[in-house]
């Protein structure tokens, strides 16, 4: 899953011909310091290295015309932690071009191009970058006509290359900005953008100087057990190979006789953490609130930071799903030898992603005990159609026609397996299905447009077809992709959600239905 900061962010003044400005944003989530950017801005150029803590390490640069907008935007994107050599997740170029927007991007050694026409389109947005998203703001004071309060923009945002249209008003020293939320920036006396407030105060960016950038440290991620909580948490490595050791929290139920069962997640897509952290709303940690469930219920869970992400070791952006699903065996393993947890009780649980590497591992491993699958798809060929349809037809200010983007992503869909999904694309669910012996369960939110809830019944349907006779499918009703309430589902709108908290409505039937299963296993092993 990609990290989407903000819509809007901090401006600065339009520097001399001469002039380079370096600078730092903060930008706070409440109490939060939820990012820090690192901006460098010359007249016709903004560099910027964006650090999302624990998460990801973004690093831009965006071309301006004579008007101050950001006519090209470049970008990499590398794991938190990753070395100077380290092998970028994704590289990204997005330039306007005449009356034609054109993308070139490179994942996993595969690359991709496409054009698309966008004969209104004024400038290119990057969603991780705050720096590169406030220009929009010098592009609409370079197009203000004298005597008019506001500028009507058109442009371009990625990734997810939906379009979107902002009327920027002035008002006083102040500045609102309406578009899908409603910002407010503001000047001190010298004119420069000091300050922006989104959603009410939700999220604010402050300008700093660099040198006060520099001083802020993020703090270590917190995944010790909560106060009187009836299980611990352990910090733990997993050996996987000589270069890649995992980093995770074993949370194991405390004063029980005997051995316990445990469950290993496996993340979605992206580079995560072992909580699946993602910075929106109140903190989406679906992984935590999982471990928490479980261990108050006798079940211990392991959760992993991914290979090159947190703590672990490696190289995330040169790993594909086939080594994800080694890290899991590993994982597996290392339960198994573990004097507290009994070995013919242990289950899988993978999320999006994740849900399709956890049938490979069951495929492979026979002795598993359960197999949890949330939000998976049974065919994500057709999972990406329909996400790609849903963002043409539901993105700010329009897009290509259903036909037009069903034809492109089926003449694209080769590339898009390496860039995207890699070899998940091209695995057979329903051979894996017929070699998986373990109970299955299938989750899925009923308002999900990443992967559409009628896969779940199609994921049921495909073990039924194979024999298999304890399938259990619930779909979650008003739930999107993150498992979330959420009524619209919208994955362009993660960032407006009231909370990114599971509920017991959701929590407790996944929990009732690991428990249940674990429980039917032999204890003794």
């Amino acid at each position: 899953m990609v990290l989407h900061v903000l819509v809007l962010a901090l401006g600065v003044q339009l520097p001399s011909a001469q002039s380079t400005d370096r600078y730092g944003l903060v930008l706070m989530e409440g109490r939060d310091t939820a990012a820090i950017e690192r901006v460098t801005r010359e007249r016709r150029a903004l560099y910027a290295e964006v650090l999302v803590p624990n998460r990801a390490r973004f690093v831009m640069a965006a071309q301006l015309d004579s008007l101050g907008c950001a006519s090209e935007v470049d970008e990499r994107i590398f794991p938190w932690g990753a070395g100077d050599g380290a092998t970028p997740l994704r590289h990204v170029n997005v330039r306007l071009s005449g009356d034609s927007v054109r993308v070139e991007a490179s994942a996993g050694g595969v690359s991709q191009s496409l054009a698309r026409p966008f004969p209104q389109g004024r400038f290119v947005q990057a969603d991780e970058s705050m720096a590169a998203s406030s220009l929009l703001l010098d592009c609409a004071r370079g197009m203000r006509v004298p005597g008019v309060d506001s500028v009507l923009l058109a442009g371009v945002a990625f990734p997810q290359l939906h379009v979107i249209s902002m009327r920027v008003r002035w008002l006083g020293d102040s500045v609102m900005v309406a578009g899908r939320d409603t910002s407010w920036a503001f000047y001190d006396r010298s004119g420069v953008l000091s300050r922006l407030v989104v959603g009410g105060g939700a999220l604010v960016v402050q300008r700093v100087t660099a040198r006060d950038l520099d001083a802020i440290a993020f703090a270590a991620p917190d995944y010790s057990a909560p106060a009187g909580a009836p299980y611990r948490a352990e910090e733990v490595r997993v050996r996987v190979s000589a270069d890649v050791v995992l980093a995770g929290t074993l949370t194991l139920p405390a004063g029980g006789a005997g051995r316990v069962p445990a469950v290993v997640t496996i993340s979605g897509s992206g580079p995560q953490d072992r909580d699946s952290h993602a910075a929106i709303a109140d903190g989406w940690r679906p992984f935590r609130q999982l471990a928490d469930t479980l261990g108050r219920r006798g079940v211990a869970m392991l959760r992993l930071d991914d290979c090159g992400v947190g703590a672990s070791t490696g190289d995330y952006g040169a790993s594909t799903e086939l080594t994800t699903a080694a890290d899991i065996h590993a994982a597996i393993a290392f339960l198994r030898a573990r004097p507290e947890v009994s070995a013919g009780r242990i289950a899988v649980l993978g999320h999006s992603e994740g849900a399709r590497v956890a049938m490979l591992v069951a495929s492979q491993d026979r002795a598993l005990a359960a197999v949890a699958l949330l939000s998976g798809a049974a065919d994500p060929r057709a999972a990406i159609r329909a996400q790609a349809l849903w963002q043409a037809e539901h993105g700010p200010g329009g897009g290509p026609s259903r036909d037009s983007v069903i034809a492109t992503v089926n003449r694209r869909m080769d590339s898009l397996a390496a860039v995207m999904s890699r070899e998940v694309l091209r695995w057979d669910a329903a051979a894996l299905a017929r070699l998986i012996r373990a109970p299955v369960g299938i989750f899925q939110g009923a308002t999900d447009r990443q992967v559409p809830a009628d896969q779940a019944d199609s994921l049921g349907a495909l073990f039924r077809r194979s024999g298999h006779r304890d399938v259990n499918v619930r779909v979650f009703p008003d739930r999107n992709h993150l498992m979330v309430r959420d009524p619209d589902g919208d994955f362009l709108s993660y960032g407006r959600l009231p909370s990114a908290r599971l509920d017991s409505e959701v929590l407790g039937p996944i929990a009732d239905w690991l428990v249940s299963k674990l429980g039917e296993r032999r204890r003794g092993r």
